[in-house]
């Protein structure tokens, strides 16, 4: 069991973050914010899922099946609490959410020093709570002197007792980055200090089948269980107590090893990417409270690449988790699924061949498992039909003349005068 609150929060004073001030760049109608300050909230109110979500890339979590008691410590913070996002750059520097500044303190010491996220901008929800609509919330934050952008969209449907978080890094090749600009390896972290229900106190647990860390209640047998859920097939995990948690999160390396018995747990998820100049990487997870969803069991997360032409061939690859041999996949009309192998639980290749008179627009992505029961999965939006060969070829039409500056306009007027002048002294 956990210390005092105030104990707790002692400790963590010692972990004090190494803030970074925002840097300045373009004009912008949001007001500045400081990393020295509480992290600013949006709270996504769905059902049975109440879902905060902090500038800094936090979270806090409230389960109408377990009124009053937030589902992560300190479990009666109702801003954000020790959960979030993580990244470790090749120079060693952990840049990770703003605990210090939690209104509600933080028992996050043992990650010891850290930089924390700059934020940029926080989005209200949008969105109605339907699966056609989710819940949206986005938050947009930079790493430091890193030249790294972070993009974190946030996901809720009512009904669901999950939510689903899409982390984008983007190499922004800025000319301070660690490397001086180039490609750049970092290890992404997802943690939390996890509440289970109304207790501080859990048995970690691993779902075997999606490899999702995680804690039950000690019950005999278990009723409620909190899940990290790699929708994104993850290169590491752990399952131990609350403080080593931090400690190997701190450290740059979990340890795959989820700890027998009660104790005051905590879970993490660990990618290693490397991120090419000016490239990209996207991360997806879901964590679940209560009973074990279904995406534990077969999910599709995703299609890479995500778009193509009319009339064109794409080579794609699809993933996810729970795939059999005999899973299908449909991407919607004037679309033909050829050459389909599934490769592995997480992984499908697949040529699409799209028709010449498709429609244009996005398409849903339905997996089918094999299996009994045929469980089926839909990615809302997955696949994008472009006009042209991909890019789409510009359309016949006059060309519009270039809109010409105010300097533009008074160096053309001269030039007149001086030709009618000209003109003047030859008449």
């Amino acid at each position: 069991m956990k210390g005092s609150f105030v104990s707790r929060l002692g400790a963590a004073l010692l972990g004090v973050a190494l803030l970074v001030p925002a840097g300045a760049g373009a004009k912008d109608a949001r007001a500045p914010m400081r990393v020295a300050a509480a992290p600013q909230v949006t709270i996504i109110n769905g059902a049975p899922l109440q879902i905060h979500v902090g500038d800094d890339s936090s979270f806090q979590v409230f389960n109408a099946q377990v009124p009053g008691s937030g589902q992560i410590f300190p479990s009666a913070s109702n801003d954000t609490a020790d959960m979030g996002f993580f990244v470790r750059t090749a120079d060693s520097t952990l840049y990770a959410p703003n605990f210090s500044e939690h209104p509600m303190g933080t028992a996050t010491s043992g990650l010891g020093a850290y930089t924390a996220f700059t934020p940029v901008s926080l989005s209200g929800v949008s969105g109605a709570g339907t699966a056609a609509s989710p819940f949206r919330v986005d938050v947009v934050g930079t790493l430091g002197a890193s030249g790294i952008t972070a993009n974190l969209q946030v996901v809720y449907i009512n009904g669901q007792n999950y939510f689903t978080k899409t982390l984008t890094l983007t190499n922004g090749n800025a000319p301070t980055s660690v490397d001086g600009g180039g490609s750049q390896n970092v290890s992404v972290f997802l943690g939390a200090d996890i509440f289970l229900a109304a207790s501080d106190t859990g048995v970690p647990f691993r779902e075997p089948n999606s490899g999702s860390p995680g804690g039950q209640d000690c019950g005999t047998p278990p009723s409620y269980t909190i899940l990290l859920i790699p929708l994104s097939a993850a290169d590491a995990y752990s399952g131990r107590s609350y403080s080593t948690i931090w400690n190997e999160i701190g450290a740059g390396q979990l340890d795959n090893t989820s700890d027998p018995g009660c104790e005051d747990n905590g879970a993490a998820l660990q990618w290693n990417r490397t991120i090419a100049q000016g490239g990209t990487t996207v991360i997806q997870a879901a964590t679940s409270f209560g009973e074990i969803p279904g995406i534990t069991q077969f999910n599709v997360s995703a299609v890479n690449p995500n778009s193509g032409g009319v009339g064109t061939s794409v080579n794609v690859t699809i993933t996810g988790v729970g795939f059999l041999p005999g899973t299908t996949f449909t991407f919607g009309s004037g679309i033909t699924v050829t050459q389909l192998a599934i490769v592995g639980g997480n992984t499908a290749t697949a040529t699409l061949v799209i028709d010449p008179a498709a429609t244009a627009g996005p398409r849903d992505v339905t997996g089918t498992q094999s299996g009994a029961g045929s469980p089926t999965s839909t990615l809302i939006s997955g696949f994008t039909v472009t006009n042209g060969g991909g890019g789409g070829e510009p359309s016949a039409g006059p060309i519009a003349a270039p809109a010409m500056s105010t300097l533009g306009l008074l160096m053309l007027a001269m030039a007149l005068v001086a030709v009618g002048a000209f003109a003047g002294r030859r008449v």
